[in-house]
């Protein structure tokens, strides 16, 4: 009775204006978010409009946008995407990427970029910061979109690392950069440690965590920080194990006497659900499709193995690399970067797994292969208004959408343009649904 009503209303409009305007419509072809993507080849930020009747990505205004410095990896926004910070990681450094023909040495370092973004998704940078450690990693904000948290590869005082556990003795570690944001301007505070002084008595400027930490997740509730790291193999620094920090307010405090070992062979990423179950993927010898390893968090943080362990991949490739829950917290998507394990698979694609909404357990969807991307997707995300799947491909400079149905959580090609043109090898994307 409502659509007819609103059909009404629109044929009504049409007659009433038609002769003055020409044409009226009550369309439902408008644009439903703005997506974006860092690419490194050029320092570059690609934003495009999502479309809500096919998904189609349209450039926004003066797109690319300049990163604010040099090799761009992570990006994200906040405060009702009201701000975009770009994680630039620098070069020329100790595991960092050689620096293009030119680069000033002043214009090398790592830093994270804020920018406003405003009319039809267009980005203004405004003004650059710095983490308190080396070779920045990843970049986090908490769901409030309060607090952002950077994950350096390691400290610049190896002094400090026996702060990170009571009685270790490790002279190389990682650490978490704190910031306030302002609500109003976007702008970063440091945020300083209030539990651990370096040896000069001074409250660290950072939060230290283990040897070669690989990735990071702010838990929905914003209750817990987990790093998965390499790890030295001793008692205290384990190899392969999760790092855990309670989080308040921006000020971490340790709720583990160790590392949590996962016996995992590979540890790549890292993802949080909104239900809080905690997603692990295990690479392992980058010849198989590797594993997912899921967890449900305990007392202070403790993660406790899902009923059933480890869940094999769907794939067909190796490497497994980022994954997404859905917004139902159905299904759980996971990209393969390959190469390709069998002469007739997919180079690249998405793997499909049902969450069991009793136990939470994986099991990969019988109706579907893994689904294409385009080549080594580098990133994935479901789009603002809960319809599209999109991932960012590094090897062919390309964003790759897909239909998601919400009933079986198979992907179906969009029922337009399926790639789209980004700024050179993407490395990571983001979304936001509010509209400027």
């Amino acid at each position: 009775m409502k659509f007819r009503k609103f059909g009404r209303i629109c044929l009504a409009l049409a007659v009433s204006l038609g002769t003055g305007l020409g044409v009226t419509s009550c369309s439902t072809n408008h644009t439903v978010g703005y997506f974006y993507t860092t690419g490194s080849q050029y320092n570059q930020i690609s934003g495009f409009r999502i479309d809500n009747n096919v998904g189609g990505l349209t450039p926004v205004p003066n797109s690319p946008f300049a990163s604010g410095g040099v090799n761009p990896i992570k990006v994200l926004t906040a405060n009702a995407g009201k701000f975009l910070y770009v994680l630039n990681g620098g070069c020329g450094g100790t595991s960092q990427i050689a620096c293009p023909s030119g680069t000033a040495a002043s214009d090398s370092g790592a830093n994270i970029s804020l920018f406003t973004i405003g009319g039809q998704g267009a980005v203004s940078f405004q003004a650059a910061y710095t983490s308190q450690g080396n070779s920045p990693i990843s970049i986090q904000t908490d769901s409030s979109g309060t607090h952002l948290f950077v994950l350096d590869s390691t400290v610049t005082d190896p002094t400090s690392c026996v702060g990170y556990v009571p009685g270790n003795s490790a002279t190389i570690c990682g650490d978490i950069t704190s910031f306030n944001i302002d609500p109003n301007t976007g702008r970063l505070s440091l945020i300083t440690n209030q539990g651990v002084k370096n040896t000069n008595g001074t409250n660290l400027s950072y939060f230290p965590v283990g040897s070669s930490p690989i990735d990071f997740f702010v838990t929905p509730s914003n209750s817990f920080i987990y790093t998965i790291e390499k790890g030295s193999g001793s008692t205290l620094d384990p190899s392969q194990a999760v790092f855990v920090y309670t989080n308040s307010s921006g000020q971490l405090t340790l709720s583990q006497n160790t590392p949590i070992p996962t016996g995992a062979t590979q540890l790549t990423y890292i993802y949080v659900s909104a239900k809080e179950n905690v997603y692990l993927i295990d690479a392992q010898n980058g010849t198989t499709p590797g594993q997912i390893l899921p967890y449900t968090i305990g007392t202070n943080g403790a993660l406790q193995s899902l009923v059933g362990g480890q869940v094999a991949n769907s794939g067909t490739v190796a490497n497994p690399g980022p994954m997404i829950v859905d917004h139902q917290g159905k299904f759980l998507y996971l990209t393969n970067m390959g190469p390709n394990l069998t002469a007739t698979s997919e180079a690249s694609s998405v793997s499909a797994f049902f969450i069991d909404p009793t136990n939470s357990r994986l099991t990969p969807l019988a109706t579907s292969v893994p689904f294409g991307s385009g080549s080594s997707p580098r990133c994935i995300l479901e789009d603002p208004s809960n319809q599209y799947l999109y991932t960012a491909n590094y090897s062919d400079s390309t964003v790759t959408g897909a239909v998601i149905n919400s009933s079986t959580g198979t992907l179906t090609n969009l029922r337009k343009n399926t790639s789209f043109g980004a700024a050179g090898q993407p490395t990571w994307c983001t979304a936001s649904g509010t509209l400027f």
